[in-house]
């Protein structure tokens, strides 16, 4: 698994080119497999990565991290790439005129839009050689390799000169270790990757604890539900809860919300009451046949109240009415008004709550992230 974790296998794809000659003799491949060892070696000196990191590159010798002699190419570079948090190209002329490369790029791209995160901030351009956009099929930078203008990323400069022109850093260096000024540079493109992959990490956290909830809330059973009902609907609040409990739902609070007796109560009710909601997996207002009261309850708990619990929880918090008394609450005006507050309406003058309410969970868990 990588540091990232799911929906990615790998922390970073290596996309380079072995720069072979007209012999077939890989001209690239030696320096830039020491180089990605020894950004590998910076990496992992970071605790957080030590046993957690997953680089992918063609020649790796760590199992899951390298291609299977047994299995179809392509497949292999698709799924992998696919799979990547972060996309490191090692850039150079080669790279500019390799298919595959180009193809690595593509199936990159396309897998983050299906998976629906931006691409922004992921891209690591190594320029182990100077290059052009007179170089590039048709004149112009990839837009992978570009911003929003059609402007270059900026990328790390990797190179210097030469006596027959520019080279990759340690370019004579890879078979006996590269010298520190080299390793400096590499040290410093580490630290760049580790603060967008530690980036990524943060939204992959946030898109698995997203995908927990939509799974929690399709569940038969075992929903945290708050049920709001003032006090003087205790006893249809009782009936509510009972009903929920019995199907495995666990309410609540463990009765109606008291009626505070003066400010500084009221916004320790409030408190408490944010506190609990955002542990909770939907809320549910409970109607009544005092319309006013509703009204209230809708713009207090179900929007404010509601609002400060999700920005303390970072979940998702849906909410739903529960209308028992038909006609006399569910004006044409009120059910727009729940609509604008994101509450859905549940008709429960006919049905049992149970039932009602566990259709419209499986339907949150269905809508989406």
């Amino acid at each position: 698994m990588s540091y990232v974790g799911l929906p990615f296998q790998h922390d970073l794809f290596v996309s380079y080119s072995h720069g072979a000659d007209a012999a077939g003799q890989p001209m690239l491949a030696d320096w830039s497999r020491a180089f990605v060892h020894a950004l590998e070696k910076e990496l992992r000196a970071e605790p957080a990565f030590r046993n957690t990191l997953s680089l992918f590159m063609d020649a790796s010798e760590r199992p899951g991290q390298r291609l299977d002699p047994m299995l179809p190419l392509t497949e292999q570079l698709q799924a992998n790439v696919g799979a990547a948090a972060l996309l490191l190209v090692l850039m150079s002329p080669d790279t500019q005129r390799s298919a595959w490369c180009a193809k690595e790029r593509d199936w990159w791209v396309s897998q983050q839009a299906a998976l629906g995160l931006p691409a922004t901030g992921r891209v690591a351009m190594v320029k182990a050689w100077p290059v052009d956009a007179a170089d590039w099929p048709g004149g112009r930078w990839p837009p992978e390799l570009s911003d929003r203008a059609g402007e270059p990323l900026l990328g790390f400069a990797f190179h210097d000169g030469a006596a027959f022109g520019p080279r990759p850093l340690g370019w004579t260096q890879w078979q006996a270790g590269f010298d520190p000024t080299v390793l400096g540079k590499v040290l410093d493109l580490a630290r760049e990757i580790f603060r967008h992959l530690a980036d990524v990490k943060a939204v992959a956290d946030r898109l698995r604890a997203a995908q927990a909830d939509q799974q929690r809330l399709a569940d038969a059973g075992g929903q945290t539900l708050y049920l709001h009902a003032r006090p003087d609907r205790h006893d249809d609040w009782l009936r509510a809860a009972n009903a929920l409990q019995q199907v495995g739902i666990y309410v609540q609070p463990g009765s109606p919300d008291p009626v505070p007796r003066d400010p500084a109560e009221g916004n320790a009710i409030r408190e408490q009451r944010v506190d609990l909601m955002s542990t909770c997996d939907a809320l549910l207002l409970l109607g009544s046949p005092d319309a006013r009261a509703v009204d209230g309850d809708m713009i207090v708990v179900g929007k404010q109240d509601r609002h400060s619990a999700r920005a303390r929880s970072q979940r998702k918090l849906p909410c739903a009415l529960l209308d028992s008394v038909g006609p006399a609450l569910a004006s044409p005006v009120r059910r727009t008004n729940a609509r604008i507050l994101q509450a859905d309406w549940l008709d429960i003058t006919q049905e049992a709550v149970a039932p009602v309410v566990q259709r419209w969970l499986a339907g949150q868990a269905g809508a989406g992230l």
